[in-house]
C-alpha cells in the first residue's frame, strides 16, 4: 500500500550524494514504521473499539523468555 511522490531537493554542494541517499533512506524507514491508527484500522478492518489508540512497545526478547519459562515449566510436569 504504497505511492510514489517525487521530491526535490536542495542539497549543499558540500552534502555528498551517499549522505543524500542514506538521509532519503532514513525518511523512508520513518515513514514505514509510523501507522496512523486510523489506516492501521482500515487496513486490518478493525473497529473502533477494538484497538486503542496508544500502542506501547514491548521488549520482545523479555517476553520472548518468559514465554520459554512457561513452556519449561509446562513440560516439564
Amino acid at each position: 500500500m504504497y505511492r510514489v511522490v517525487t521530491v526535490r531537493l536542495r542539497v549543499p554542494k558540500w552534502v555528498s550524494d551517499e549522505e543524500v541517499e542514506r538521509i532519503v533512506r532514513d525518511i523512508e524507514e520513518t515513514l514505514e514504521n509510523s501507522v496512523p491508527i486510523s489506516a492501521l484500522r482500515e487496513m486490518l478492518d478493525v473497529k473502533e473499539n477494538e484497538l486503542v489508540d496508544r500502542l506501547e512497545p514491548i521488549d520482545w526478547q523479555e517476553l520472548e523468555e518468559k514465554e520459554k519459562e512457561r513452556l519449561r515449566r509446562l513440560y516439564e510436569s
